[in-house]
């Protein structure tokens, strides 16, 4: 297995804040800095015995990330006390640090839904803090949750944002933590060389900042990843080693992962009287900490030697508490391997019915894992990751390829300096022709781009400015008719004495009418809502969903960076294929929950829509066929924009739109 690496979070802010309490207190922090595990804990606990609530936070917050890995359960005791204490005293910093600490300490346990409850509840904070760096630790660890719950889109969507700003604020330990956690992600796509790439970064870079657990954690998920290429003995020294420095700074939550990666190893050598040890130790370390995810995979490998020694019993066992500690935690990929470990079992047992059953599960599993569209996904981020060092490469190819071309024509000088010079203009002169008419080219595809442009954008101003006018004349016009048509019919039955079948008519005529001014106010508005044009998209699409019948389709809306309003088209085009979407998964999706996000950051708008419908095979329908989408996708294309949607049956759909 590997290690993720989380940040530590805030201990300049605690020590500013007990700057502010007394002398004595702030010596006091300093000693729980500066001693072992155990003597911070115990100093922390003491401090906090002699405090009020106000100092209580920054203690309760350091003891939840103090407890984080070895008692996660204590740590989110002290983290709810906190997160308690800095809502009522209306704290935002420390409200977002214990909101953060508790992502880990279920991170550290294996929950990745809760993790990333609470990790989203931060980053709102934290954008709205306008701390960068903190901001940028809590978008990695959401990268971490959804890769861990196999959602490989968003979790590089995240990683990205992270990277981007650590390499904007120049901050190298988050550089170092992102490419560690990329390669984690490769190693689940089986991309194992650029898996060590990104390692070995990792690596140098906690090197040169000269921080041992770090390297160690590093060094531990080279020792992991040298098992799946089969260099085993790397796989033991770089696991062994790592394992030494968790043993020097009484780093012991972290042993047990060591343990495995070294079993694995010795197993794959044949040295199973080693690989039993080391296996067994791991499990029982494991279950001290709790960390199920650990325990599954450590299971599953003593499963598969215990069936390599033919001790079939113990190998079942093994490989069925592996199932059902990863199933609980939602781990699909120890999940599958467990289940196939499993039906090599049963099938060895001659139980060749649950062997073929299992064996299907896992496949199941396996495809939802690494369908094509993943990797696409990350091929392109690799591409983009990569750009910068290969544009580095290439401008040094271009400059030894100059030097060496001044080198050849210097030994060719004496035999043909009037040939060369004569060649030197005519080249020029090529040169300056070609650059010219380059150059025009370049301005007439850049006219005719920006005239498109305009015409899209006039043309999409004209279907906005028909729907304005048409909504205002059926409420100014349609609907003032109405209205008073309303009025008379109504002053018109108070006079007259009808009778029974006449006054039966004259209700109905009157109900006809209503009913046909009510059908004219909601065409009116939904041509043309109020809350777009005065309070801008976020309030209009609110207002949208508020009329939705929620027992029949919950809706959630998340919108980021919507601080200013964007300009009238966006808006609208952003509006009308909300609209779109949702009347289509009401009319055809059986839904019953609907996520909703609108993001706004440096690279664009990014709108996620996602239902847990009924879905449909993608390959057996023209997304462009319909009316609805065909106008979905015409919208986003005015704006040059993107639109990609992706579903399966029986799983829900998502689109996912980019405008520039």
């Amino acid at each position: 297995m590997y290690f993720r690496i989380t940040n530590r979070r805030y201990a300049n802010n605690s020590i500013a804040f007990i700057q502010k309490t007394s002398i004595f207190f702030f010596f006091l922090f300093f000693c729980v800095f500066s001693g072992t595990a155990q003597n911070r804990i115990d100093s922390l606990k003491n401090a906090l015995a002699l405090n009020k609530n106000g100092a209580k936070i920054p203690l309760l917050v350091e003891l939840c990330w103090e407890y984080r890995y070895h008692h996660p359960d204590s740590a989110r005791i002290f983290g709810y006390q906190a997160l308690k204490l800095a809502r009522e005293k209306k704290d935002l910093n420390f409200e977002a640090e214990a909101l953060h600490n508790l992502a880990v300490t279920y991170e550290a346990q294996g929950d990745y839904k809760k993790s990333l409850s609470y990790n989203l509840e931060a980053l709102k904070l934290r954008t709205k803090l306008n701390d960068d760096i903190k901001t940028a630790n809590t978008i990695n660890n959401i990268g971490i949750a959804y890769d861990e719950l196999g959602n490989f889109s968003l979790s590089l969507k995240y990683y990205h944002q992270a990277y981007q700003i650590y390499k904007q604020k120049k901050h190298t330990e988050g550089l170092a933590m992102v490419s560690t956690n990329l390669g984690i992600l490769f190693k689940a796509h089986k991309d194992y060389k650029n898996v060590v790439k990104y390692y070995q970064e990792a690596n140098a870079i906690y090197k040169k900042l000269n921080m041992p657990r770090e390297v160690a954690f590093t060094e531990a998920n080279l020792g992991s990843v040298y098992y799946y290429i089969k260099q085993y003995d790397s796989c033991i020294y770089y696991s062994l080693k790592a394992q030494q420095t968790f043993k020097k700074l009484n780093i012991q939550q972290f042993l047990p992962t060591t343990y495995t990666n070294a079993g694995i190893g010795y197993a794959a050598l044949g040295q199973t009287k080693k690989a039993l040890e080391f296996l067994r130790t791991s499990i029982t370390l494991n279950n001290k900490y709790n960390n199920r995810k650990e325990l599954a995979f450590a299971h599953t490998h003593l499963a598969k030697l215990m069936l390599k020694l033919k001790k079939l019993d113990e190998a079942r066992e093994s490989a069925n508490k592996a199932a059902s500690l990863a199933e609980a935690i939602g781990a699909s990929k120890e999940v599958m391997d467990a289940k196939e470990t499993l039906a090599i079992i049963f099938e060895q047992q001659g139980k060749f019915k649950d062997a073929y059953e299992l064996h299907l599960a896992a496949t199941k599993i396996k495809d939802s894992l690494f369908q094509k569209d993943k990797t696409a996904l990350i091929s392109d981020y690799q591409v983009r990751y990569q750009t910068e060092k290969k544009e580095q490469q290439i401008q040094s190819l271009n400059q030894q390829n100059t030097i060496q071309k001044l080198k050849i024509k210097q030994r060719n000088l004496g035999l043909g300096i009037a040939g060369g010079v004569l060649l030197l203009g005519v080249l020029f002169a090529y040169l300056l022709i070609n650059r010219r008419k380059l150059k025009a080219k370049a301005e007439l595809q850049l006219a005719i781009i920006k005239q498109q442009d305009i015409a899209s954008r006039a043309v999409l101003d004209a279907e906005e400015r028909e729907r304005r006018r048409i909504a205002g004349d059926l409420h100014d016009g349609v609907g003032q008719m109405l209205s008073a048509a309303l009025m008379n019919l109504n002053g018109l039955f108070a006079k007259l004495n009808l009778q029974s079948d006449a006054s039966l008519q004259a209700e109905q005529a009157l109900a006809l009418v209503n009913e046909s001014y009510d059908e004219m106010r909601s065409i009116s508005h939904q041509m043309m809502p109020n809350a777009l044009i005065k309070s801008g998209l976020a309030s209009a699409v609110k207002e949208f969903i508020g009329k939705l019948d929620k027992n029949k389709l919950k809706v959630n809306l998340e919108t980021v960076g919507l601080n200013e309003r964007l300009d009238e088209q966006t808006e609208t085009v952003i509006y009308r294929v909300i609209q779109e979407t949702v009347n289509n998964v009401i009319k055809h999706a059986d839904a019953s929950k609907l996520d909703i996000q609108i993001t706004k950051d440096e690279e664009g708008i990014a709108v996620t829509i996602e239902d847990n419908g009924k879905g449909f095979d993608k390959s057996k329908i023209n997304l462009k066929a319909g009316i609805g989408l065909s106008n979905i996708y015409s919208r986003v294309e005015f704006l040059k924009g993107t639109v990609d949607i992706d579903s399966t049956e029986g799983r829900g759909t998502l689109m996912a739109i980019h405008l520039p």
